[in-house]
């Protein structure tokens, strides 16, 4: 039996009496019935009605059965047609069937079930070749979007195998620069005007350490790494790279009030709250047409604002707020927008984790968000950090280093590195001898009777990696305390070195107050 909803059946009969029965019949089961007494009448209605089933006689006037039948077939092949014939030959019936007919009734239909039954199996063959299409289709799109997933995580595989190379071969640059800069520090008077410029050196290239700490972010091979900073600085470069990225009928309005204020923070972490406030305000914007406004203020909580703030203790806040002019949003959104995996972007547009991520990193912070926003006023977060008094590692001066006598040798292949820590280590009172290979480190431990207090060895050089060469000179000498340094390695990190008994692990470019201190801490315990 067809499904009780109606469907909408065109029969083409040249006999009236045929036609009437056949449509009185249709009509009774409740389906809407079209009639045309002609081939030509036929397929006007068919172009003109669309009906979901035909059952046409093969010997029509004007145009006959089996053209209307190819003609119906060319122009929609998913209506099912039905010949309904008394004179008919066996061939015809192979024929109709060939070109498309998905059954073959023959006159006088004694009975009209059969013919109900026919129409029922050729709509059913229709249902399935359409799910059947729209599985195929979903299944086509899984793959593309399965493949273009794959082919992103490949690219992003790429990206972080290039950053780590960067990483580490800039870092060895940058060690260069910020280490002599230390060491003309160490021999300018304070207050010269060639201290200001070597201050100005030391800022730039930390900054450009920081940059090398994003790039590392994005390809996820770095562990976060908090310390003093002025927010300002990575905001400011951050809004820049995000205007880049939008439209050019979106506007970021800055207002950066608070530019030498220190919060106890990560870079990185920082560009991911800018960079995910900011999209989330573009995504607000209609047509992606408006302004993005975020602005940094100083913010003192005194005894009577903590009704203001119950979460945060009184004291002194850094305020960043991002507004947007956008769609805004009612209470009920307000209240899961920091929910993992909510969204209201469309499926397949937006993971939902953005603004989760963004919470977690705050209140690990010590901080708090807040959002406020009204459907059609658009949106402003706030967010509040607590201030630190610690002196940023841009501006610290390099005083007071703690030095010693020991003997150290010194590992890696970088000759301006070599020569730096030569000086660096000088400097602090020790007696140092460099090498540039594993090989020619191997053969100076075994050769030199004295020994040597402290081995400090870069981790990425060739034909030996320095958690390699830690194997072979604790093979030699165990108990030798080593320190592993490194501009970027997938191989080890500050937990796996300790394991493998290495005593300390510091990431390049070091300063040569990080230097020391890490140097006494391993020589003293």
């Amino acid at each position: 039996m067809m499904a009780n909803h109606s469907i909408t059946i065109l029969t083409i009969e040249d006999d009236r009496l045929v036609r009437k029965a056949i449509a009185s019949y249709l009509q009774g089961l409740g389906h809407l019935v079209l009639q045309a007494g002609d081939g030509a009448e036929g397929l006007e209605i068919f172009r003109r009605a669309h009906p979901d089933l035909i059952l046409t006689d093969l010997r029509l006037p004007k145009i006959d059965g089996m053209e209307v039948l190819s003609t119906v077939q060319k122009e929609s092949p998913d209506t099912p047609v039905i010949i309904v014939s008394g004179m008919g030959t066996l061939e015809d019936a192979i024929k109709a069937l060939k070109l498309g007919a998905r059954d073959y009734v023959t006159k006088p239909i004694t009975d009209m079930a059969l013919l109900e039954h026919a129409a029922a199996r050729a709509l059913e063959r229709v249902r399935l070749i359409k799910e059947n299409r729209r599985y195929q289709s979903f299944l086509e799109d899984e793959v593309q979007k399965k493949t273009a997933e794959l082919q992103q995580a490949q690219k992003l595989e790429a990206i972080g195998t290039l950053a780590g190379g960067i990483a580490h071969d800039f870092n060895n640059i940058l060690a260069a620069i910020m280490g002599f800069t230390d060491l003309a520090l160490l021999k300018t008077e304070m207050d010269s005007e060639l201290t200001d410029y070597l201050h100005q050196v030391q800022k730039a290239s930390r900054r450009a350490k920081d940059l090398v700490l994003q790039i590392l972010t994005f390809s996820r091979k770095n562990d976060t790494e908090r310390h003093p900073i002025q927010a300002a600085l990575t905001i400011t470069e951050t809004l820049k790279f995000t205007q880049a990225t939008l439209p050019a009928t979106v506007r970021i309005t800055q207002h950066i009030n608070a530019q030498q204020t220190m919060i106890l923070a990560d870079p990185t972490e920082i560009h991911q709250i800018i960079t995910n406030l900011c999209t989330n305000a573009f995504h607000a914007l209609p047509d992606e047409k408006g302004t993005i406004t975020v602005t940094l203020d100083n913010l003192t909580i005194t005894a009577d604002d903590l009704h203001k703030h119950p979460q945060l203790p009184g004291g002194d806040y850094l305020q960043l707020t991002v507004s947007d002019d956008g769609c805004g949003m009612d209470l009920a959104t307000q209240s899961a927008i920091f929910d993992p995996f909510f969204t209201t972007k469309e499926k397949g547009q937006g993971t939902g984790l953005g603004l989760s991520v963004v919470h977690g990193i705050v209140t690990d912070w010590g901080g708090t968000i807040k959002v406020k926003s009204e459907p059609g006023k658009g949106s402003t977060f706030t967010l509040l950090f607590p201030v630190t008094e610690a002196v940023a590692r841009e501006t610290e001066a390099v005083v007071s280093l703690p030095g010693g006598s020991e003997r150290i040798l010194f590992i890696d292949d970088e000759e301006d590195l070599r020569l730096l820590a030569e000086r660096m280590l000088t400097y602090l009172g020790y007696s140092v001898i460099c090498c540039s290979s594993a090989q020619e480190a191997l053969k100076k431990m075994r050769g030199d009777t004295a020994g040597f207090d402290l081995v400090i060895t870069d981790q990425s050089m060739p034909q030996m990696p320095g958690t390699e060469l830690a194997k072979e000179l604790l093979s030699i000498s165990p108990g030798l305390p080593i320190l592993l340094c490194t501009g970027y390695s997938s191989m080890v990190d500050n937990d796996k070195a300790l394991t493998m008994g290495i005593r300390g692990f510091l990431l390049k470019p070091l300063s040569i107050s990080k230097m020391a201190r890490e140097i006494r801490t391993i020589l003293d315990k």
